[in-house]
């Protein structure tokens, strides 16, 4: 958040000025706590989402996800489909608002897990299909092998890990040049 400690001496010598930078300040922290562009610390994680649900048939895949919470403006859903319940190679749908997907990726048998996340903030923790994570066969005809995955987000050095959303490096905002 935006903090400006000259302002103190402003308050005796100029209070119209003091008092136009301080409802200047309070703007711009109300701002970037609604978007969750704070530059100084991530924003928390959402809550977890309270469940995610997978049905499939003659390969398609039917993902639900259920999230009661009061979530503010521009949470993004993520979804997300391996073939071990560990999740080591992740292949990640991005939802952006919506809660759903429905995609065909053939007869493969595929484990599943969704989470949330605001731009700016941490990914919520994730939420397995099954407890423990349960596999879902696609049935049906068998498309291509799938290609391995290469998660999704910002990481350094290249690495790839699911469950990182739009990703945690605090460097990969882009910066944009105003003349003011």
């Amino acid at each position: 958040m935006l903090t400006v400690a000259q302002l103190a001496p402003l308050k005796d010598r100029d209070p119209y000025l003091y008092e136009t930078l301080t409802r200047i300040v309070t703007a711009v922290n109300a701002t970037s706590q609604r978007v969750g562009v704070d530059p100084a610390t991530p924003s928390p994680a959402p809550i977890p989402i309270a469940s995610i649900k997978v049905q499939a048939s003659n390969g398609w895949f039917d993902i639900a996800i259920t999230d009661p919470s009061d979530a503010r403006p521009g949470l993004f859903y993520f979804a997300e489909s391996d073939t071990t319940p560990a999740f080591n190679a992740p292949r990640v749908y991005f939802l952006g608002a919506s809660r759903n997907l429905y995609v065909q990726l053939g007869n493969q048998t595929l484990y599943w897990r969704g989470f949330s996340q605001y731009i700016g903030s941490q990914a919520s923790t994730p939420v397995n299909f099954g407890a423990p994570p349960t596999a879902v066969a696609g049935g049906g005809a068998s498309g291509p092998a799938p290609q391995p995955s290469t998660g999704s987000g910002t990481l350094t050095n290249g690495l790839t890990r699911g469950g990182n959303g739009f990703g945690t490096n605090p460097g990969s905002r882009i910066t944009r040049q105003s003349n003011l």
